[in-house]
């Protein structure tokens, strides 16, 4: 039994060596995605977004607020706009994020206590940038009015404690716990490389197996005695491949850009390990299901590719209807998303993880299907 393993495991790493295809599915094309995605986000802090600006009220007033929003970090004003015309098109053009509009009469306004409204026409389709954006100028609209007030409530108070005072009698003190300086690095990068790593490990097991029953070598490389040994060891290669992938990119995030880790590595080490192999008994129920290499590479694109959506990182889970729960249920690395969070910023132990680790070992469940349904295929 074990040389029938092995014979497979070894006839699968001698077909990769001599296929650039393979090989590059399991090195190459993996190492590139992941590099392409934290080149993309490593910056991890949007910053200096243009916005357009129309200051219709000219005065010393008017241009400290506009000092102000570009003394934020969020925020870079381009361009002075000569109508609302224009900063309307600069916008719809995708030449600006933002455009602010200081009305007439702004400085005199305030000093009659009228309220004068600045307003601020944000380019919402990108949701990520228009939240960026809004947060940023909300704080600095709360600044400047904490700043006009004060002003006047020193000319009534001359001392600057109790002018201060009077502007804001309560003061409020917010801690972050995991991300303190509100990376999107450390949510989008933590999702996004298991998105893409659980692509590759479907489209390597399926084109496996897809291509020698293609070439109709399915009766020469499998015997009826070891079938499902001969199964598991041509997956072997492919399985100790994509978990190498999972411990870097899991090394990676945690130990070169310095994010605590406070639980079990053996844990997390453990759990990528499940997730490959679960992958891969999916990816083998697809091919089952008719022995069709073109319809189950369908398949596993159609199952693998919404993944981002449902791991409840960008969206919440409490917020998704019965079908995209549904669907989140019937992915592993949904189980190893809610591991790896639970493992690093709770450091929960290994006995609050059982139900994670057991619902991703469900997953191996898949394989009495699949092996039933090979060996009708090859001993018919």
């Amino acid at each position: 039994m074990l040389q029938a393993f092995w014979y497979a495991f070894s006839s699968e790493c001698k077909e990769i060596y001599n296929s650039y295809y393979k090989l590059f599915l399991i090195t190459l094309f993996p190492f590139v995605s992941f590099v392409l995605i934290i080149v993309i986000f490593y910056k991890g802090v949007a910053y200096e977004l243009p916005v357009v600006y129309f200051d219709q009220d000219k005065t010393k007033l008017s241009r400290t607020t506009l000092f102000d929003v570009e003394s934020s970090p969020t925020i870079k004003l381009t361009d002075e706009m000569l109508s609302v015309k224009d900063g309307i098109q600069k916008v719809q053009e995708n030449k600006a994020y933002a455009f602010i509009i200081i009305p007439k009469n702004f400085y005199r306004d305030i000093l009659l206590k009228k309220q004068p409204k600045i307003t601020v026409m944000l380019n919402t389709q990108y949701l990520l940038v228009g939240k960026i954006l809004k947060s940023a100028l909300l704080e600095v609209s709360g600044m400047g009015s904490a700043k006009v007030d004060f002003v006047q409530n020193l000319a009534k108070t001359p001392a600057s404690p109790q002018a201060l005072a009077n502007i804001a009698p309560l003061k409020l003190y917010t801690v972050a716990f995991f991300n303190q300086y509100k990376n999107y690095f450390y949510f989008l990068v933590i999702a996004l490389l298991p998105s893409i790593w659980q692509i590759f490990i479907v489209i390597a097991t399926l084109v496996s197996f897809g291509t020698l029953f293609k070439a109709k070598k399915e009766r020469e490389f499998f015997h009826k005695k070891y079938l499902e040994v001969e199964i598991l060891g041509r997956m072997f290669p492919y399985t100790l491949a994509f978990f190498f992938w999972g411990v870097v990119y899991m090394m990676y995030i945690y130990g070169e850009q310095g994010w605590n880790f406070h639980g079990s590595w053996s844990v997390m080490i453990g759990a990528i390990f499940i997730t490959v192999v679960a992958y891969q008994a999916m990816a083998l129920l697809f091919f089952v299901t008719g022995f069709d290499y073109a319809r189950s590479l369908s398949l596993g694109a159609v199952y693998t590719a919404p993944a981002f959506a449902f791991l409840g990182v960008t969206f919440p889970i409490y917020s998704m209807n019965d079908f995209a729960l549904f669907w989140r249920d019937l992915l592993p690395v949904s189980y190893l998303m809610e591991l790896q969070i639970s493992q690093a910023n709770y450091g929960a132990n290994v006995w609050q993880e059982l139900d994670k680790l057991g619902s991703l070992s469900l997953f191996l469940v898949v394989f009495i299907p699949v092996f039933i349904r090979f060996r009708q295929r090859i001993v018919s």
